[in-house]
């Protein structure tokens, strides 16, 4: 039997009232128009951040500025913070839709959805945040969601693109009435996240590692991207999911650039040791 996932983060990692969350949503996609990196949609593969909206609302809405045109299925992939997933492969669960405080998603699955992974997919915080803003569009859109863990290599990486390609339909994916997001925050960086190499004040050295990350994003470079990854054992949370749609975005020779990019501590003007990064990646 399929499923409904519940809106388990509205009321505390954003809004649950409809009207404060749909002015949320409405304020920071017209803000994103605003910015010199914007570029008309609709997009047809993306890197987005998953931190309550209070931080990823501005990372978030750049895919949506244009609305969504095309796009009838929407595939969301993101890491697994609370369940324990096998590498190198993406797992879902069968869903009727998804709730939020601005009505149900209605939902596709993939093929290979068990619904032994339905309380992993629903405690997910990292496939909830971008939810509203689909709500928001009063579209028929439908969204699966989905979770990967790691990559052990390269080729596993190409091995699953591959497969997503099959499943979900070339000509879908070629015209982008299929689109997918990879659900991702940047470097987590602090004695909080057991991760300071660069000791104190030192948002330059990260913004420098993630705009390099980024960028290898963008251009496709997957393997570099992977190896980047490994060599400075990242905090990025959602790597495998960027990577995979990296992946994926080559192979349609889709255009990807660097939409935003922003910390914690630009948000809150903390002063703390501890920050996340943000950044986000469109192809068209």
């Amino acid at each position: 039997m399929n499923m409904m996932r519940d809106a388990q983060y509205a009321g505390s990692w954003y809004p649950k009232d409809p009207e404060m969350l749909r002015l949320l949503v409405t304020e920071s996609i017209e803000e994103s128009k605003r910015r010199e990196t914007y570029q008309r949609g609709p997009y047809r593969f993306a890197v987005l951040p998953h931190a309550g909206l209070f931080y990823s609302s501005s990372g978030i809405a750049p895919f949506f500025t244009a609305g969504l045109g095309p796009i009838e299925r929407i595939l969301v992939i993101s890491p697994s913070h609370y369940a324990t997933l096998p590498p190198n492969s993406i797992v879902s669960a069968p869903l009727s839709g998804s709730r939020t405080p601005l009505g149900d998603v209605e939902a596709f699955n993939l093929g290979s959805a068990q619904p032994r992974w339905f309380s992993a997919i629903q405690s997910e915080h990292a496939l909830e945040m971008v939810l509203p803003f689909i709500a928001a569009q009063n579209s028929s859109v439908k969204v699966a969601l989905a979770m990967i863990s790691h990559f052990t290599e390269a080729e596993a990486i190409e091995q699953l693109a591959g497969q997503l390609v099959e499943e979900l339909g070339k000509e879908h994916l070629e015209t982008g009435s299929t689109a997918i997001i990879a659900s991702s925050d940047f470097t987590h960086y602090g004695p909080r996240f057991g991760y300071t190499p660069y000791g104190s004040r030192a948002e330059g050295k990260v913004k420098e590692d993630d705009l390099s990350l980024a960028h290898l994003l963008s251009e496709g470079r997957v393997s570099e991207a992977l190896a980047f990854c490994t060599a400075k054992h990242s905090t990025v949370c959602g790597y495998a999911a960027a990577l995979l749609v990296s992946s994926l975005a080559k192979r349609f020779l889709c255009k990807g650039w660097v939409a935003d990019y922003y910390t914690s501590l630009d948000v809150s003007s903390s002063n703390e040791a501890n920050f996340v990064a943000y950044s986000t990646i469109l192809w068209r």
